[in-house]
């Protein structure tokens, strides 16, 4: 598609019920995560991850319960989260699961905050902001899935957060966490910036590139890190179109570190440990998350269009 995603992009498909194979599970979904990584595979241009294929189902983060078994490791009735198509019930190796208590905390968290939200969040702060205590850090999309989750962790290593975001509403949630947050849409963004990080920004979270990465350049102090997660505000252009950053003279100058990542970066014990760190934080709610939950499967293109138009305030998740 060109531009924002619209419900005519998407077809659904009857399916039979499947059977599962030696190895296998049926999963039926409960909860489907939409995020905006997704409109970069909508596209033949060449990238870290082969594109969606045309007739072919969409994939990403689902949670479920298992309806039908044949692996030992899960049973009938068991907890799930894993990356699978988006489609009501379907077979996928037991292996390519993680089994969840849906009782120490909400089946939905496990599907944000103690998984892909939380995981996006803090792997690339601990292995590339390598933040320390006293620093300044500031995210954009502040009150995104992501965004929400990266202020609230840099706030737990001791940092003092700025956030940005575009509505009143969202900025209020975020002051309600304790994040210094400002509307981005209240006058330019580099004198926003500068206003509300006086004193400079030693780890930038950024998930929205364009002339806010621009502005970010410009408030980094000294070996600053900025962390590349995402580029929003550049998904739905042309390549014509998009933003050329002016002043990437920064980088020598200001001997700064920018760093993108895609989770495969990261081990399975890296991830291991930091599932369990994220579960922790979340039952002792000193990492507080909401999702925005629209209900029906048959909702997935408004949900996923939402996503550009700031219509999420925290995860946005599709309940089937």
């Amino acid at each position: 598609p060109v531009g924002v995603p619209t419900k005519d992009t998407f077809d659904f498909q009857p399916a039979p019920m499947p059977e599962p194979k030696e190895g296998e599970v049926v999963v039926k979904a409960t909860f489907i995560s939409v995020d905006p990584y997704m409109r970069g595979r909508m596209t033949a241009a060449k990238s870290y991850v082969a594109g969606f294929e045309i007739d072919k189902p969409l994939a990403g983060g689902v949670a479920g319960i298992v309806v039908d078994s044949k692996a030992d490791s899960l049973q009938k009735g068991d907890a799930v989260v894993g990356f699978m198509g988006w489609a009501k019930y379907q077979a996928v190796p037991a292996k390519s699961l993680r089994k969840v208590d849906a009782k120490t905390i909400p089946m939905e968290k496990h599907l944000s905050s103690a998984q892909y939200s939380g995981l996006s969040s803090w792997l690339p702060i601990k292995y590339i902001g390598m933040p320390k205590k006293g620093e300044v850090a500031f995210v954009n999309a502040a009150a995104g899935a992501v965004g929400s989750c990266a202020c609230q962790l840099l706030q737990i290593q001791g940092l003092t957060v700025v956030g940005c975001a575009g509505s009143p509403e969202k900025i209020k949630w975020l002051e309600g966490l304790g994040i210094k947050a400002f509307n981005y849409k209240d006058g330019k963004f580099k004198d926003l910036l500068k206003k509300h990080c006086p004193n400079g920004i030693d780890v930038a979270f950024d998930n929205v590139g364009g002339e806010q990465m621009e502005a970010i350049l410009e408030n980094m102090n000294n070996f600053g890190r900025v962390i590349c997660c995402g580029m929003i505000s550049q998904y739905n252009l042309k390549p014509e179109d998009m933003y050329g950053v002016k002043n990437m003279f920064h980088i020598i100058k200001k001997r700064l570190k920018l760093q993108g990542f895609i989770m495969t970066d990261f081990s399975a014990e890296q991830k291991g440990e930091a599932v369990k760190e994220l579960v922790a934080w979340i039952s002792q709610k000193k990492l507080i998350t909401t999702e925005t939950v629209v209900e029906g499967f048959e909702k997935i293109p408004e949900a996923f269009a939402g996503l550009f138009t700031g219509k999420n305030l925290g995860k946005m998740l599709v309940k089937v």
